[in-house]
């Protein structure tokens, strides 16, 4: 026995000794880490699990094209469970630990805007967040405070809430009541769609704001019920959202439901009862059918199995997606060479460059000629302007036979023109 282990010690030296002499071409890959803040559990738990495989399509697809800078990409995802208090340590451990240049996330605005003002601004670390829809980004970024190392590739609700707004005026509902979750998300959108429902000719009956996890909201829908609504726009996340739509039926209100992204799951359709719920007005942000999101569709099949369902997986995916060509096109890894070079890649002038790992070693290869690209993400078009903002469609959803389905798309145009009226 003796005399084995010494042959084997001998052995192991020989093997480290060659390695240490062989080419770094034999020896492992390097890695360049992102991070991701998602929101795995909490009262978004249930969309942000579908949302987060978006993102890890798209890592997917970078490594198949050879990664970034010829480096594995590496995406290290933590749960913020839907808490601004969670997911700013969350984003600590990924700067201050894993040191990352880039954060994915969050997807409540909330949680993002709280991240944003305590971690990725101040430590000058992208974030880029797939759904946080809250106007307030924008007056943010407007003032400074961001340091342009904000961006979302969703819509800003102020898009949001002048669809819903003319949802709601198209499907000839004059009394709205409003019912918003108390953060920068419900108070954003409550604020959007009330100005504009107003210039359409519609009154907001009673404008009412609740907080995350009480036991019960029975006060908050009364005051709602004043005004004689004939439609309740309720703006929350599944969870809270359940128990106030339980609450706003258990009292007799309207069974007429406008209601945004955040509710937009099956789960909390089942758990209110879709035979309560007469008429449902959906609106979330929409993805346009370019050659990027058939892609997406086909790849996300193949990898997860089933089709891509849930709003903001091509938001996340693209996000991903921004960052990567960003590092390639800046031959660089920090924080700096994708805030700079994000918006080379993206906008309208030069090669259009898709979804897939084919696209993206084209990308590459144009990238190391020189010449400009510019990426169509799954969610569409993506031009950042200063404030990290882009432009989109709106969704329509609705239910049909008691599921949650996409009825259709309200354009850019469609919503301009609401907002350049007087």
């Amino acid at each position: 026995m003796k005399s084995r282990r010494i042959t084997s010690s001998l052995v192991a030296s020989a093997i480290m000794g060659v390695a240490a002499l062989a080419p770094l071409a034999v020896q492992a890959k390097c890695t360049t880490t992102i991070g991701s803040v998602m929101a795995l559990t909490g009262s978004l738990g249930a969309l942000g699990q579908s949302i987060a495989k978006g993102a890890e399509l798209a890592v997917d697809t970078v490594n198949k094209a050879g990664g970034v800078n010829g480096c594995d990409l590496k995406l290290s995802m933590l749960d913020d469970q839907t808490s601004p208090a969670v997911g700013v340590s969350a984003a600590k451990q990924l700067v201050d630990i894993h040191q990352v240049p880039a954060i994915v996330g969050a997807l409540s605005s909330g949680v993002s805007m709280a991240i944003l003002t305590s971690v990725t601004a101040p430590g000058k670390v992208v974030q880029i967040s797939p759904s946080s829809t809250s106007p307030s980004f924008t007056e943010l970024a407007k003032s400074g405070k961001t340091g342009g190392y904000w961006f979302r590739t969703t819509p800003s609700d102020a898009l949001q809430g002048v669809a819903m707004a003319k949802l709601a005026r198209e499907n000839g509902l004059k009394r709205v009541a409003v019912l918003y979750l108390k953060n920068p998300y419900g108070e954003g959108l409550a604020g959007k769609f009330s100005e504009y429902f107003k210039k359409l000719g519609g009154k907001v009956t009673a404008s009412v704001p609740y907080n995350p996890k009480q036991p019960s909201y029975r006060s908050e829908v009364s005051s709602a019920l004043g005004g004689d609504p004939q439609a309740v726009f309720l703006i929350g996340y599944p969870g809270d959202g359940t128990t106030v739509a339980r609450e706003w039926i258990s009292s007799g209100g309207p069974q007429t439901f406008l209601l945004p992204d955040g509710l937009e799951s099956q789960k909390f359709v089942d758990d209110v009862g879709a035979k309560y719920m007469k008429k449902v007005l959906g609106t979330a942000a929409g993805s346009v059918n370019t050659p990027s999101l058939k892609t997406f569709d086909s790849d996300f099949q193949k990898q997860f199995g089933n089709p891509p369902t849930q709003a903001y997986m091509t938001n996340a995916y693209d996000a991903v997606m921004v960052i990567a060509l960003a590092m390639d096109k800046g031959h660089g890894t920090s924080a700096d060479t994708v805030k700079n070079n994000i918006r080379g890649i993206s906008g309208t002038a030069g090669t259009a460059i898709y979804a897939g790992a084919g696209q993206y070693e084209k990308a590459l290869k144009l990238i190391k000629e020189g010449k400009r690209i510019h990426y169509v993400g799954a969610s569409g078009e993506l031009t950042f302007d200063k404030n990290g903002d882009v432009s989109g469609p709106m969704a329509i959803w609705t239910l049909k036979d008691k599921k949650v389905v996409q009825d259709r798309m309200m354009s850019v145009s469609t919503i301009n023109k609401v907002l350049m009226k007087r």
